[in-house]
């Protein structure tokens, strides 16, 4: 460990020669506030001290040089890179420094660009160069940090342990510090993917994106995928990611199966509904998240425009009558005896949503009336089973393409705009030449073809 200072204007040529990793795995994302990070200017223009930055220091070959990773001090760091204009900051406007003039003695305001004109009046002359000249204190550590923070700890360890005494981290931010790899990685993936429509539909707010609430929350719907069933989110997501060793065809599969079930609430509520109703609360979506997922995985049709409409109708006026249940009643846990048959049956989905909604509990009573509901109602319709070729079917007639080209087309029957135009085997589907539905057979490879799953979709009985 080292202890030493160095001034800004040397960070600012390390930051230059892309030496300061500001964004190690581990890290969090940017949590100040415009009031805090001009506080910290106006202690470096008046000579305040400000707390030490924490470097781990490591050498890059394909870099050929010394790279120190942020272990804490990033908001820091990032205001002043954003200060001096090396940085921009999402969400942030130019800042300005408030400091007291030393010819003046008054206080005063500037921004850093005004401290670099030519034209400056000269009692701003010398204050510039102070500024740059201000000396931070670091400490740095270098290379195996087991050997200073004890047996098997690495840098993402001591990330946690260290701002565990600052801003405090919340469980979600210490997950995304100690953990990464396939899963986690899957989990980013979906967020950028999904972000703007998990936002349309009011699931989330801009808030959630700041302190990795979404991520986590996408990573819950990901284990639920997995798993194929509601869990007790907090053990099996630490469990998944501490102790799964995840495959690529593992992730792939759970990809596929969430992507599947939002485009099945796309089609139940279209045009963005949802986000008038009920399930647009974390602890409602997910429970309708799941029971689709588990309806999806018996075999029901997932894109049947006419059930799915009946279903995002039922949705809606289901969503409607437990608010205004919810509203009516204001205790914890709803118990009057006076309520009428329907609502008694509508009254423990509501508790189930007033507390601890995230146990297993909770979320079983939740599930079960949905799935009594969709299912049993007849909303929604098991496919049948008649209609569908075998299973080794797909792999013979990709074989058959593979040995013609390697590189095989979609046939697009229906001349989809949005077709894939060439055919991959994890995205690739059978379907029937002839309809079923006109005679066509599904026992006979003959009347089989391969489509890209688009095609399929928007194929129906045409």
């Amino acid at each position: 460990m080292k202890c030493y200072t160095k001034t800004i204007a040397e960070i600012r040529d390390m930051y230059d020669n892309r030496q300061i990793e500001l964004d190690p795995p581990y890290q969090r994302k940017p949590a100040w506030k415009t009031k805090q990070r001009r506080l910290l200017l106006s202690s470096l223009f008046n000579g305040i001290p400000i707390p030490a930055l924490i470097f781990h220091k490591h050498f890059i070959s394909k870099k050929m040089k010394d790279v120190y990773d942020v272990l804490d001090g990033k908001q820091r760091l990032e205001t002043i890179l954003h200060f001096i204009g090396k940085k921009e900051l999402k969400d942030e406007d130019e800042l300005w420094v408030d400091f007291k003039n030393p010819k003046t003695d008054k206080d005063d305001y500037l921004y850093f660009d005004d401290l670099r004109l030519k034209t400056v009046n000269k009692e701003y002359e010398n204050i510039l160069e102070k500024f740059l000249q201000y000396p931070i204190p670091i400490i740095e550590y270098e290379g195996d940090l087991s050997d200073i923070f004890g047996r098997n700890v690495a840098s993402k360890e001591v990330f946690v342990r260290i701002n565990s005494t600052g801003s405090p981290l919340k469980k979600n931010e210490i997950r995304h510090a100690l953990w990464s790899g396939l899963f986690f990685e899957l989990g980013t993936q979906l967020e950028k993917k999904y972000k703007n429509l998990f936002l349309r539909w009011k699931v989330i707010s801009k808030t959630d994106l700041d302190r990795y609430l979404f991520h986590e929350f996408i990573l819950e719907l990901c284990t639920a995928c997995f798993e194929g069933n509601y869990t007790d989110k907090r053990k099996k997501l630490d469990d998944l990611l501490a102790q799964h060793k995840w495959t690529k065809k593992e992730i792939k599969k759970v990809q596929k199966t969430f992507n599947k079930v939002i485009t099945w609430i796309k089609e139940i509520f279209p045009d963005d509904l949802i986000k008038v109703t009920r399930f647009k609360n974390k602890s409602d979506f997910y429970s309708l998240f799941i029971v689709l997922l588990k309806l999806e995985q018996k075999g029901y049709v997932t894109n049947d425009k006419k059930t799915n409409k009946i279903a995002g109708r039922f949705l809606l006026t289901f969503s409607k009558q437990t608010q205004q249940l919810d509203s009516k009643y204001s205790e914890k846990v709803i118990t009057d005896i006076k309520l009428s048959e329907h609502e008694k049956k509508l009254a423990p989905y509501i508790n189930s949503t007033r507390q601890a909604t995230d146990t297993q509990r909770h979320r079983e009573i939740r599930d079960s009336y949905l799935m009594s509901v969709l299912k049993d109602g007849f909303f929604l319709k098991p496919k049948d089973t008649r209609r569908s070729f075998d299973k080794n079917v797909r792999d013979i007639l990709w074989i058959e393409l593979m040995e013609k080209t390697d590189r095989p087309k979609c046939p697009n029957p229906t001349r989809n705009k949005k077709c894939k135009k060439y055919l991959t085997y994890d995205d690739t589907q059978v379907d029937h030449k002839r309809p079923w539905s006109k005679g066509g057979s599904s026992k006979k490879i003959g009347n089989a073809q391969l489509l890209c799953s688009t095609c399929n979709s928007s194929k129906g009985d045409r």
